[in-house]
């Protein structure tokens, strides 16, 4: 039996962040973008200086879920860091401005406590205790050429590269301009991704929601958008669990794929030279195609069953318990 897109919204529905719940949340946010927008107004400290901010991630994305215990509500707000021509050199200097420049705006709150500053981490996590909500402050430092691209310390240490923040928000605004399915397929997707535990971990890799994102965008680019729900899913689990997974790049991205030893190739839709699957190693990867390969043939078989209840099972293999229609 197949599944019709206002049916699987109804599921999607469930699993995304509620519209009523976001306001809690946007308070917070919008109460530390005026801070963050009073101190770079009046800083007039020489030096290292936050020159702006940018909210990304899924929230911007509009592809966040809702809060689970394992999963809570999290929100990237991008630094963009000037005053030093070498600061992107010293990723530990930066670290530690950018810790220094939080307890500034947030002097009341107990900063060992809400940010975690372990190392030279990609994010410094603001956490605010009353709604659960996390805020990963993500420095970043403007190159000169090309326009829009900066330098972005590694999450978890291990360097830095180069990206853009604001193209790859354009790139995804088109793709969902372009398919108006695509947030409900990433979100699923994403669900399916927490569901079998195949995420990345700060023990382990997996298949982040970046590279989700990327996938559903170069399929939308290499086979036509795909706007029915359950096609463009059955899509995805086909081309994962395929025996020639290919490299994935982007033709608008600048540079080209360098050598890899990884298992796959999933490029930054900004910088052909990021892989965003590099830390999926060769047993993750094949733990990875194995629940695509059950994916697809539960989906395809639940296709050829007539009776929406045994449909329904079906699908709960893949998406969990909780997946329904109605």
């Amino acid at each position: 039996m197949n599944l019709e897109n206002n049916q699987l919204l109804f599921f999607v529905d469930k699993i995304k962040l509620q519209s009523e719940d976001m306001q809690k949340y946007r308070d917070q946010i919008n109460n530390l973008k005026e801070k963050l927008e009073n101190k770079i107004k009046n800083d007039q400290s020489t030096g290292l200086k936050v020159t702006k901010f940018l909210l990304a991630g899924s929230w911007k994305k509009r592809t966040i879920l809702k809060a689970s215990g394992d999963h809570p509500i999290d929100i990237d707000l991008v630094l963009f860091v000037g005053g030093d021509d070498n600061i992107q050199n010293d990723l530990e200097k930066l670290h530690d401005y950018i810790v220094k420049y939080l307890k500034e705006i947030y002097p009341q709150k107990d900063i060992n406590r809400d940010v975690d500053a372990k190392g030279n981490t990609k994010s410094i996590t603001i956490r605010f205790s009353g709604s659960g909500l996390e805020v990963d402050i993500v420095p970043v430092v403007p190159i000169t050429t090309p326009k829009r691209y900066v330098w972005q310390p590694q999450r978890g240490g291990g360097g830095k590269y180069i990206t853009s923040v604001e193209n790859h928000l354009d790139f995804s605004l088109k793709k969902r301009q372009d398919n108006p399915s695509y947030t409900a397929i990433v979100r699923m997707l994403k669900h399916w991704k927490n569901y079998k535990e195949l995420k990345p971990t700060d023990y382990e890799g997996g298949i982040s929601s970046f590279s989700i994102e990327l996938i559903v965008a170069y399929l939308d680019e290499k086979q036509g958008i795909q706007t029915n729900i359950e096609e463009a899913i059955i899509r995805f689990f086909q081309f994962m669990s395929s025996s020639n997974f290919p490299i994935i790049k982007f033709n608008h991205a600048i540079n080209s794929i360098p050598s890899y030893s990884t298992p796959i190739y999933i490029a930054d839709d900004t910088n052909n030279e990021n892989n965003s699957a590099k830390k999926i190693d060769r047993s993750k990867w094949s733990e990875i195609i194995d629940e695509a390969e059950k994916a697809f043939d539960a989906l395809n078989y639940a296709q050829s069953i007539r009776t929406e209840g045994s449909t329904i099972e079906e699908w709960k293999t893949v998406f969990g318990p909780t997946f329904n229609i109605k």
